[in-house]
């Protein structure tokens, strides 16, 4: 199956561009302003519309193949197949966080800095934007999470009988006992989704220490520090962290308590299916984003000319 891996990060590089405000500005009609810079406005206004579009299509098809993850479990036709192809959307959506993570570490510390690369909202904005990505992937984590095969009471055994042909004689019935093919099946899936259950429970403790420390750390910044706003920003951080290690702990809970809706058991070629939808919705993600890469830096190349033209009015 081909690695699934729908991260999409390009969001952070368009600058967060209002949308609204190349209209506005056009209908300023106390602002005359040469055709070029207007048609270039334009320009840069539909791509922009374009990015938010393509992300959003993105995302939905990203949460399309979590809520049919999430309804389906194996049977013992599929062995564990279905468990894999879970545990790697978990181990993808996980990249994701850690990716959205570095992402909004980069702008807090920038946001830290008394004289920031960027405006102080884009950063605060950019930043929102990151939190809502991570807190998405991670409640997608614990939906497919809550979704894995419990262990259930099943029968060890199956008895069997067979007849031995003895030359002259009556055949004899011998009986047996042997483990049965139900036992096996929930003992191979329920091991692999306790692993894995173990695993992305671990990761939420994980992010629990970390953020704890985080805040140990900040408090001992607010001591030091000697401008009001960075204070300022070091406790609204800290106030954040707090409501998102309780968001954590539930969610280790919900995890915990694997209380999910009934899931339906695929056969062998069901599971197989499954498993190239998701490969074919992977590879039209990763062509929209492809796609979205190319929109942004042509975004891109257009405002360094749009302001060049700017500079240029703005002379005469």
């Amino acid at each position: 199956m081909k690695k699934i891996s729908f991260l999409i990060l390009s969001i952070f590089f368009i600058g967060l561009l209002n949308v609204n405000s190349f209209a506005k500005v056009k209908s300023n009609a106390k602002i005359k302003k040469p055709n070029l810079i207007v048609q270039k406005e334009a320009a840069i206004k539909e791509m922009t519309d374009e990015i938010f579009a393509i992300d959003s299509k993105i995302e939905g098809e990203v949460g399309q193949i979590i809520n049919y993850l999430s309804s389906v479990k194996d049977s013992a036709e599929s062995h564990t197949k279905v468990a894999v192809i879970k545990e790697k959307a978990i181990l993808a959506l996980a990249n994701s966080v850690a990716d959205y993570k570095r992402e909004r570490a980069k702008r807090m510390n920038e946001l830290s800095k008394r004289y920031p690369n960027l405006s102080r909202d884009i950063l605060k904005k950019q930043i929102g934007i990151a939190d809502e990505r991570i807190n998405k992937r991670i409640k997608q984590i614990v939906d497919i999470t809550s979704s894995l095969t419990q262990n259930q009471n099943v029968k060890k055994y199956d008895k069997y009988w067979t007849r031995q042909r003895r030359s002259g004689r009556r055949a004899k019935v011998k009986s047996g006992k042997k483990i049965s093919k139900e036992y096996k099946q929930n003992r191979s899936v329920t091991a692999k989704s306790n692993a894995l259950k173990d695993k992305v429970i671990k990761g939420l403790n994980d992010e629990i220490d970390t953020l704890e420390a985080k805040n140990v750390s900040l408090n001992t910044k607010i001591q030091t520090e000697r401008s009001k706003e960075i204070k300022e920003q070091y406790k609204k951080e800290i106030e954040a962290n707090k409501v998102t290690i309780e968001k954590r702990k539930q969610q280790i809970a919900d995890a915990e308590a694997q209380t999910a809706v009934s899931t339906t058991p695929l056969q062998y070629n069901d599971a197989k299916e499954l498993e190239k939808q998701i490969t074919d919705m992977v590879l039209d993600i990763e062509d929209q984003e492809a796609k979205m890469k190319q929109l942004i830096y042509k975004r891109n190349m257009a405002l360094k000319k749009l302001a060049t033209y700017k500079k240029a009015a703005g002379k005469k």
